[in-house]
């Protein structure tokens, strides 16, 4: 038992590096002794030996043609050639054998089909001779008697299956799979089945943690969730230890005043590790309960998934006999300086983009609950805990959460926010040569720089000129010295967005929002709605400064959106696939550019000549018709940008 918890002292006790962590875990687990069973070769791929297996019989047992023809006697065919055929009397001194077939005593080689010459009834022409042997399968030419067919700890693939059954091993020991009980708590989390309240959370990690734990070959039980109660926790982690391998408990593990679980693994067993040097996941509670091993994973999302892929997956696989494993991983260099605290190792949630043979990495934004943004990933960015962040040009390590055929037939596309890229998105995902589009949304202005940093295939951009009223092309005649290529996706209509009982009398044009109380929300800097707010406003000398929060930002047309929905604020500036999408009222202001940008060196790639070909298609037009708010007119519509066209 552990005697030094302090439950008045919110800190992480035993907190360790992430070396030191999964060392302690590992060496911890090396001393559960592991169980095994006697199960049918038949359904046993995936599973893993517990011993070695050696064949109870030759394969094949006899020997066999390895063809359709004639078994022969080798020496009666030493005088045949081109110009002195060899005459051979079927049923006698040639017999007709198939793929497969035993071959008869005193017979030694086999002629193809397709190398006799059949004459009369009863005989066969050979134009050349065999060796002894030749097109046979001896004894054993698969696998002897005696021999080693697996070695133990093998997880079985069907191949090894098959081979343990040609050799009369019917039966094989593996180790048992180990049973994992998941523990989900919190008084705030409810199923997923039932619809949220202000202030409830949707309980899913346990699903996820039942998923990947089944994927690596454990049974797995869901316990109910279990209130933020030290005696309701103390006994249902009591009954999830008993009878099973693993526990892994969710939330509580962290160091706040409803952050129980430390506490309570104190007292009934021993806390090993209580925090780890790594974002995200840093609050990872690892320990024992009456020899079971207890794994306390962090409430947020991606928190958690880290920890699963760092500590979980691994310890499920070392108490089923697997020893050696791999992750897989990929070397990507940065085109850009990314951030981060010395002291702990970060995973950064990173986009693949292929250049040439080789990867660039580009960072998605952080955070550890954002679902979305892990899902859309192809991989973790390890930063180590002795840097203070990378530099363009630096090259790291990254693990994969795709297999490499999709980052291969994958486009990261950068920039402004919208709708129709996701149908897009889930058009190309569809087509005979799947692409998939990698979707950043981080504005127009960043889109087009990343582009050009060589961080993005493509960039989504409407930004309008503040002299002109021209749509993109001003901007890059300021910021690039590439020939680039531009697409019209649509044109889409930008408005006022706000509730339905809202009294908006008097606001009819953009500067008419600086006259009034409401509470505006504003999308971020560099954001192509942006830019066209602040393009009005300068139209008519109005600073930003005189609308009411007009420094609060969000980074997408649903945030803004979802925030006028539960009323954090009164009204926006956005597109009406967004008000429509929560129910709000809508009031055009304008119909705008939103074009792709990507480099002219990229035409004759065959990714994006698909992607040209869906914008244009048919099918891309009648989807986008029947989204509100948007024009197919120019849909399709291609311009291209010189180097030459730039100002200096």
């Amino acid at each position: 038992m552990s005697g030094d918890f302090d439950s008045g002292r919110k800190i992480y006790l035993n907190k360790k590096s992430l070396k030191e962590a999964i060392d302690i875990f590992k060496q911890y687990l090396s001393g559960k002794k592991l169980k095994t069973e006697i199960i049918s070769t038949c359904s046993a791929v995936g599973r893993i030996t517990a011993e070695e297996h050696v064949a109870n019989r030759s394969a094949p047992h006899f020997y066999a043609s390895a063809m359709d023809g004639f078994a022969v006697k080798s020496q009666e065919t030493e005088e045949a050639n081109e110009r002195n055929p060899v005459k051979l009397k079927i049923s006698r001194d040639a017999l007709e054998v198939n793929t497969g077939s035993p071959i008869p005593e005193d017979f030694d080689a086999v002629i193809k089909i397709e190398n006799v010459e059949f004459v009369e009834d009863e005989f066969i022409k050979i134009y050349e001779s065999v060796s002894p042997w030749n097109n046979l399968r001896s004894i054993g030419e698969s696998i002897l008697k005696g021999e080693q067919v697996v070695t133990s700890h093998t997880r079985l693939n069907a191949a090894q299956t098959g081979a343990l059954l040609e050799a009369g091993i019917t039966e094989v020991e593996v180790f048992q799979k180990p049973f994992l009980k998941i523990l989900p708590t919190g008084d705030e989390i409810v199923p997923p089945e039932k619809e949220p309240e202000i202030g409830e959370i949707v309980e899913f990690n346990s699903q996820m943690i039942s998923s990947r734990a089944e994927e690596v070959g454990a049974q797995v039980e869901i316990a109910d969730i279990c209130p933020d109660d030290p005696e309701l926790l103390r006994d249902e982690l009591k009954k999830a230890a008993a009878g099973t391998d693993m526990v892994a408990t969710i939330a509580g593990s962290s160091a706040g005043s409803r952050d129980h679980m430390v506490e309570v693994l104190a007292e009934m067993g021993e806390v090993k590790i209580h925090g780890v040097d790594i974002m995200p996941g840093k609050p990872l509670l690892l320990g024992d309960v009456d020899g079971t091993p207890i794994i306390g994973l962090p409430g947020y999302p991606l928190s958690c998934l880290l920890d699963v892929n760092l500590f979980l997956e691994p310890a499920l696989k070392q108490l089923q006999g697997e020893i050696s494993y791999s992750e897989k991983t990929e070397k990507a260099v940065l085109k850009r300086k990314v951030s981060s605290s010395p002291g702990r190792d970060e995973f950064l949630r990173v986009n693949l983009k292929l250049e040439g043979d080789d990867y660039a990495a580009v960072p998605r934004r952080r955070g550890a609950s954002s679902m979305k943004s892990l899902t859309q990933a192809d991989g973790y960015l390890k930063i180590s805990a002795e840097k203070e962040g990378l530099t363009a040009g630096d090259i790291g390590e990254v693990r994969l959460l795709k297999d490499r055929k999709k980052l291969e037939d994958g486009l990261v596309l950068v920039g402004s926010n919208d709708p129709a890229l996701e149908k897009l998105k889930n058009y190309l995902a569809g087509r005979e040569q799947g692409i998939d589009l990698k979707l950043q949304s981080r504005g127009s202005q960043a889109g087009i720089h990343s582009l050009l940093r060589g961080e993005a295939d493509l960039a989504a951009a409407h930004l309008i000129d503040s002299d002109s009223g021209r749509y993109n092309i001003p901007y890059l005649e300021q910021v690039s010295d590439k020939e680039l290529l531009l697409i019209t996706l649509a044109l889409r209509e930008q408005g006022f967005i706000f509730r339905k009982d809202s009294d908006l009398s008097g606001i009819d044009n953009i500067e008419d929002l600086a006259k009034t109380d409401l509470r505006f929300i504003n999308r971020q800097r560099g954001a192509g709605t942006r830019v066209l707010l602040d393009y009005k406003l300068d139209q008519k000398g109005i600073s930003g400064q005189n609308i009411e929060s007009y420094t609060r930002e969000e980074y997408t047309h649903a945030a803004v959106a979802q925030a006028v929905s539960v009323e954090k604020a009164d009204i926006t500036l956005g597109i009406r696939a967004a008000a429509e999408a929560f129910d709000l009222e809508f009031k055009p202001v304008l119909q705008e550019r939103f074009e792709l940008i990507y480099p002219a060196s990229s035409e004759n790639d065959w990714r994006f000549e698909m992607l040209i070909e869906a914008v244009k298609s048919e099918e891309f037009n009648s989807i986008l018709q029947g989204m509100k708010g948007y024009n197919s007119e120019k849909t399709g519509e291609e311009r291209t940008f010189l180097s030459s066209e730039r100002g200096d």
